[in-house]
């Protein structure tokens, strides 16, 4: 009988303390843990550099002069593909490979001189050179690209390349012998320099661009001037 009054008393003592607003012991409530850092996974979207960037494009390219040797072959397919550093937002620096197809038709003839006597007698021969083959052009070059309008760059780049003519040269005493001579349009190497435009443009993603190029390949034999038309992409 004497719980009774003890439970009363507590009763009371609570309701006496709510009201005067003493502190009340009450059970401790776990907190949930603090959240820890949560861990970033690795960004695997870009395996350089974040300075270096991807950049390739495609089209025709074409012979433009001299007439002789721009006669030998087709306009063909035109390859590239490099890495570009954006030093600026006006600015940015290539490193680019080149390859460029040149389906050849034809076939000509070089007269020389092989001997001239005293009296001023000349003595000629004849070579043949069959076109017939495929020729191509592969070059590596520095270009620099400078913004001078919104989304339109101007192009300019240095470089070393090497044309194979895609000829064989044969004498008429013996067709199927090919002989290794010096001509100009034949097969060598020759320092590239070249120029052109570039205009930028967003296309559901992707940043294309359109590229009209003017490249001169000078060598001891000749000097040849080629234009080419590109649709490129641009790496982010």
């Amino acid at each position: 009988m004497k719980a009774v009054p003890i439970r009363i008393a507590s009763a009371f003592t609570l309701v006496f303390a709510l009201s005067a607003g003493l502190p009340v012991a009450r059970a401790a409530v776990p907190e949930p843990p603090a959240p820890g850092l949560a861990r970033t996974a690795p960004d695997t979207s870009h395996f350089l550099p974040r300075w270096l960037h991807l950049h390739a494009s495609g089209g025709f390219g074409w012979i433009a002069s001299p007439t002789q040797i721009r006669q030998r072959y087709e306009p063909g397919q035109d390859f590239e593909f490099g890495l570009e550093t954006r030093m600026r937002k006006t600015f940015r620096l290539r490193l680019n490979g080149e390859y460029q197809i040149l389906p050849a038709l034809g076939i000509a003839k070089y007269t020389f001189v092989t001997f001239t006597d005293p009296e001023g007698n000349q003595a000629r021969d004849t070579v043949s050179f069959d076109w017939r083959q495929r020729g191509w052009l592969g070059a590596a070059r520095l270009e620099g690209q400078w913004r001078a309008l919104p989304h339109t760059w101007l192009l300019a780049g240095v470089g070393r390349g090497y044309l194979s003519a895609g000829v064989r040269a044969f004498h008429i005493a013996d067709p199927f012998a090919s002989l290794d001579v010096q001509f100009p349009g034949s097969s060598g190497w020759a320092w590239i320099t070249s120029a052109g435009a570039r205009y930028d443009f967003d296309m559901f993603g992707p940043v294309l661009g359109a590229e009209l190029r003017w490249s001169t390949l000078d060598r001891p034999q000749d000097r040849l001037q080629t234009w080419s038309i590109r649709l490129g992409w641009l790496g982010r």
